[in-house]
């Protein structure tokens, strides 16, 4: 079997035509609320957005691959798609995410909606907002909301059935099951994690919900279902009519559920879900307890409307002990296909993740609603338990035979396949009794993350997980990271120490969740980097040696704790990091401008002094990244320059590197360009087949650059790679 990884590499390390590949080969990585399927979305200019990032991304164990860090820009619809949605796709292409990504997870930041006045009509109330979560949910829909739909149009995920069924991104959804239909649609599921303004929740409300939701999954608790029927309020209790047919469907798989008539199901303190029908519900007062991992929601108008202090907020909810609720961020009528059908309770508990559920139960397009909590609990899921078997002791060379196992606990489903993520990467798929034939020449050395997820034959597709890491040591190159000092605050300078080995690189550097922090060209650094550029909570980073083969090679990750503290600040200026980044030529992309800096009560002004010459870079962003948009014919290297000021000082002028595609491949003597002097370097280090020693007259480092297929042997196959480096083919 040749594995999509290894297809990739083949094909001559081509990341554009990669990108097409991912699409059209075997399935990914799919459903169950694994973390794996999610992006984790944090905004790098606020605080809070960081604490709360690092601690959720530490308690899910999210692949660093994973996150994305940008702002959450509201002011228009356009402006979400031009600053969001455009960078987001390619962010998930450029990470070779795309085909297993279904989550889309924002952290608590300032801002819970989008102005979109116009895009969605309605013959009730004029919808002038989206929220945040939905504005990611329909990301894939959005030229249709730009030409014009209505406030009920159909959600496709949505079914009017009891059956839960697992969702899937790269899928077309129509009437709740999968459909290559022209009125199929897909779509992500969004939510946001929390909101910290005012009338939202507390930073350590919020990790606790993260804590609670954690530790709920797989536990399968004891417990009740409520639905309140509220009399005393007929116009928030539209939903009633549903209430017995979800007790029933609940009851039919062996689960508990009530109706009680009033708001809340005061006295009950067994409760794993609520919902009712109240403006003004007292949640934070009624004597009643709600189990980890439940669901509550109130149909109201403003429940989500933050910058409203009318009607009890979903906030509330979160603060007596749900892990997610449901609001609308203005007045969205009535109409019971805004919010979610009884329905929900029973897709949770078959084994859904929440935000499963939820979505799957709410019968119109979710413009105006807000998901907010964490969408991957799913307390009531029979998780697998893994175990793989043939990971040879580090470091780890040539073909590796990993064999997975799992077991279920599901009284009638089996396992049905494994995935294998390596870095987060999809890399293959096979099923039980089968083993995964990993070729490790096909990447790069260094330390590399493992992952092996197993799906059980259920509709729900419950997902179990198998985490572990190798070092791989092909090329005898290795990056070593020495951190001094572990733990701080914001003011903290933490220092490291990283040198490579075996060729000398073009830089070393710093990453954190997959974006560089800091850098220096060379094979070895002292880098330096406060905890305030950070962020608060545990946080983990690794060094990167970026070799002009294009391979990059990691240390083993190590995890600061930064204290949520301005503590003592110096009066420094800040410190900026130029480094060299590979994107895809035909996405757009973001480029972080690292900086370092140690004052919270300062302002930072990043400035583009010289932008790219192969990229336009639109405006209006002014924090510690940037949107780009390759041209047309963007290829090879392209730089631009950046400074940072502040009241304290500028940084020195810095350039970041570009290299859009595989063009670096051939960058054989490191100068940023592919030419004659290359060439000549290939020509001298060319081999005959099945050789791994340099000839006379090549330098050993430039046999491991010219080494282009990592077979330890110059040949004819990298000649071929080379001459697409030159030509661009």
């Amino acid at each position: 079997m040749i594995t999509r990884r290894a297809q990739r590499l083949h094909i001559g390390l081509a990341w554009g035509l990669a990108a097409g590949l991912l699409l059209a080969t075997a399935s990914a990585a799919r459903a169950g609320g694994s973390p794996e399927n999610m992006l984790l979305i944090i905004d790098p200019s606020d605080d809070t957005s960081m604490y709360i990032g690092n601690y959720y991304k530490d308690a899910r164990d999210v692949p660093d691959n994973n996150v994305l860090y940008m702002t959450q820009i509201g002011y228009s619809y356009p402006a979400f798609i031009s600053f969001n949605l455009d960078p987001l796709f390619g962010t998930l292409a450029n990470a070779e995410i795309d085909d297993h990504i279904d989550y889309v997870v924002v952290m608590p930041s300032y801002r819970f909606y989008i102005y979109a006045p116009g895009y969605v009509s309605d013959a009730c109330y004029a919808v002038t907002r989206f929220s945040i979560s939905s504005g990611y949910t329909m990301a894939f829909i959005a030229d249709e909301i730009l030409d014009g739909l209505t406030s009920t149009t159909s959600n496709r995920y949505y079914s009017s059935t009891n059956y839960a069924r697992a969702f899937d991104s790269s899928t077309g959804w129509y009437m709740g099951s999968p459909s290559t239909s022209p009125y199929a649609r897909r779509y992500f599921i969004g939510a946001m994690l929390g909101y910290t303004g005012e009338r939202g929740n507390t930073i350590e409300e919020i990790l606790d919900l993260v804590d609670r939701s954690v530790a709920a999954d797989g536990t399968r608790p004891a417990g009740t279902f409520y639905y309140m029927n509220n009399t005393a309020d007929p116009d928030r209790n539209v939903r009633w009519t549903q209430f017995s047919g979800a007790v029933s469907a609940i009851q039919s798989i062996g689960g508990q559920a009530q109706i009680i008539y009033g708001v809340l199901p005061t006295g009950q303190h067994d409760c794993l879900g609520i919902m009712t029908g109240a403006a003004n519900p007292g949640i934070l007062t009624e004597d009643f307890t709600l189990l980890d991992g439940a669901f509550c929601d109130h149909l109201t108008s403003w429940a989500a409307k933050f910058d409203t202090a009318s009607q009890t907020k979903v906030s509330a909810w979160i603060i007596k002990g749900a892990s997610g609720s449901w609001g609308t961020v203005e007045e969205p009528c009535n109409y019971t296909g805004k919010f979610p059908h009884a329905r929900m309770h029973r897709y949770y508990f078959e084994g859904s993740s929440l935000g499963e559920a939820a979505f799957r139960s709410a019968q119109y397009t979710p413009f105006q609603s807000l998901l907010y909590g964490d969408p991957l609990t799913r307390p009531f899921a029979h998780i697998p338990s893994v175990t793989a078997s043939g990971l040879p002791p580090d470091p780890v060379s040539g073909f590796v035979n990993l064999t997975p196992a799992a077991m279920t606990s599901h009284p009638t489903a089996t396992i049905s396949h494994f995935d294998l993520l390596i870095d987060g990467v999809f890399y293959d798929q096979v099923d039980p009794g089968l083993s995964f034939t990993v070729d490790t020449t096909q990447l790069a050395d260094g330390w590399h993350d493992l992952r092996v997820l197993a799906y059980d034959n259920s509709l729900v597709a419950s997902t179990g997980r198998w985490l572990n890491s190798c070092t791989i040591d092909n090329r005898g190159r290795s990056v070593s990271l020495v951190p001094y000092g572990l733990s701080g605050d914001w003011a903290t300078q933490f220092d490291f120490d990283i040198t490579a080995f075996g060729d000398t690189p073009r830089e070393v550097r710093l990453v954190q969740n997959g974006r560089v922090v800091a850098a220096a060209p060379g094979a070895s650094a002292t880098l330096s980097v406060h905890g305030l550029a950070l962020g608060a909570g545990p946080v983990r980073v690794h060094a990167e040696a970026f070799y002009c083969d294009g391979r990059i090679v990691s240390s083993a990750p190590v995890t600061l704790e930064v204290d949520y503290d301005p503590g003592m600040p110096s009066a420094a200026p800040p410190l900026a990091y130029g480094y060299t980044k590979r994107v895809l030529p035909n996405q757009p992309f973001i480029v972080e401008l690292p900086a370092t800096f140690d004052d919270s009560t300062v302002p930072l002004t990043y400035q583009i002094v010289s932008p790219p010459a192969k990229a336009t870079v639109p405006g209006a962003l002014t924090g510690p990244y940037r949107i780009m948009h390759p041209l047309p014919d963007a290829a090879g290297v392209d730089t631009f320059t950046f400074r940072v000021s502040s009241a304290a000082g500028n940084s020195d002028v810095v350039t970041v590197t570009l290299v859009y595609d595989w063009q670096d491949f051939g960058d054989l003597t490191c100068d940023g360009v592919v030419d004659f002097d290359d060439y000549a370097v290939f020509e001298d280090c060319l081999n005959g087949p099945d050789v791994s020693t340099p000839p006379p007259g090549c330098d050993p480092e430039d046999f491991a650059r010219a080494d282009l297929d990592g077979d330890n042997d110059v040949d004819l196959v990298d000649f071929t790679y080379f001459q697409s480096a030159c030509t661009g083919e």
